[in-house]
């Protein structure tokens, strides 16, 4: 049977819609026999809890670190597109030489070229970047003026915007997983400091093309009641694009097998843990107090479904 639902005409869109409807169904195949090593984005697994991988581990490899790397790139571009040509060093060098034989000849020259040029060289005759905007701002035309205005300023932002991706890419902490916790038949996991959790029949799923989207009931003081819906992205195969519904299949029926039938229904061993990346500052810990703040939002959160049941999410 088709999960998803897609709606529309030229733009098309689905809500999304309980987790637990497709239980029956993945109950009714073949059941997956449990591995040493279960496949990613299992990241642990013990007696009562599973473990799963945030995707925002994946997008910050395939959209940060290119993003960064490519603004530096065009930062170090912008910032030696201000520096002269070493040829037109070379040649201000020639045109003071011959403009100071013209001089000593009594003939005319063009004086304020003559000042541009000797403005890039100090007493001891030695070039330097600072003596060159001197140059340009006391000499040069005005068109030549905001040529290289223009190109600090593209060189400024690029750098400005390289140092700040740079600074996020740092310090952005590793993202918590997404904790099933089968004793207590609750779904939550936390970021920034903001917890999200629901009970595991409440929990929204959307199956897109970039991902999986499982809904929660989180923390949000900026909405009134405090409290409002957040999706969390999962990625089953580690794809960030073109995923699709069969991609997702193993990992939702060892989901339900995991909470119907516990870890041995996922592994062969005692519990497996897989390592968390190395490449990470920080680590986005756990809001406290952490099981008063999730009792309140197990209080609350029976409202979930009414809420993503009328979020219209484009495909």
């Amino acid at each position: 049977m088709k999960r998803s639902s897609n709606q529309g005409f030229l733009v098309r869109y689905q809500y999304p819609k309980k987790l637990i409807k497709w239980r029956e169904a993945f109950s009714k195949r073949k059941t997956i026999p449990p591995a040493k090593d279960p496949l990613e984005p299992f990241m642990s697994v013990t007696d009562d809890i599973l473990y799963v991988r945030n995707a925002r581990h994946g997008l910050r490899f395939t959209y940060l670190m290119p993003l960064v790397i490519g603004l530096w790139v065009l930062s170090f571009v912008f910032i030696g597109n201000l520096f002269p040509h070493p040829d037109e060093i070379s040649y201000a060098k020639e045109k003071i030489a011959y403009y100071e034989v013209k001089e000593k000849k009594g003939l005319p020259y063009d004086k304020q070229f003559y000042a541009y040029c000797k403005a890039f060289f100090n007493e001891k005759d030695e070039y330097s970047f600072l003596n060159y905007l001197n140059a340009v701002i006391s000499y040069s035309s005005e068109n030549h003026k905001k040529s290289v205005y223009f190109d600090i300023g593209i060189a400024l932002l690029a750098t400005i915007l390289a140092t700040l991706a740079t600074v996020f890419l740092i310090t952005s902490p590793r993202p918590a997983d997404i904790y099933f916790d089968r004793k207590r038949g609750i779904v939550y996991t936390w970021f920034f400091g903001r917890l999200a959790a629901c009970r595991f029949e409440n929990l929204g799923f959307l199956e897109r093309k970039t991902g999986m989207l499982l809904y929660f009931y989180c923390e949000n003081k900026k909405r009134k009641g405090g409290y409002d819906v957040v999706p969390v992205t999962v990625h089953p195969t580690g794809k960030v694009h073109l995923n699709s519904e069969r991609d997702n299949d193993y990992f939702l029926a060892q989901l339900f097998n995991f909470m119907d039938n516990g870890k041995s229904a996922l592994i062969t061993g005692e519990s497996f843990h897989r390592p968390q990346p190395k490449t990470y500052f920080f680590i986005d810990k756990k809001p406290e107090p952490f099981e008063e703040r999730l009792e309140k939002i197990l209080e609350r959160e029976h409202v979930l479904p009414d809420l993503y049941a009328n979020l219209k999410v484009v495909n």
